[in-house]
């Protein structure tokens, strides 16, 4: 069974395709207000807020949703947890 998970932190945002249990895509972005791919210190006014991350998690992982025909998009309290312990600069990120 398909489906597509989000959550976000203060550093940015994920969103997983999960198959069976299975990643088979992911699409992450950083906090920073003028480049997605860019990571600055969540209390910098270059710095969008969690409540917007969230919002725009939530939003690609619809969009991802309608696009692929997979009809269960989720909050994934798991994912938010391993995106607290992530390094966002080793995914290039920062």
């Amino acid at each position: 069974m398909q489906a597509v998970h989000y959550a976000a932190t203060r550093l940015g945002y994920c969103v997983q395709v999960v198959d069976n249990g299975q990643i088979v895509d992911e699409f992450s972005t950083g906090n920073s207000r003028h480049d997605s791919q860019v990571v600055v210190d969540a209390g910098s006014p270059g710095a969008v807020s969690l409540r917007q991350l969230r919002r725009w998690a939530k939003q690609t992982a619809g969009e991802i949703a309608e696009e692929r025909g997979i009809e269960r998009v989720q909050y994934d309290p798991d994912l938010e947890a391993d995106l607290n312990e992530r390094d966002f600069f080793a995914l290039g990120l920062g």
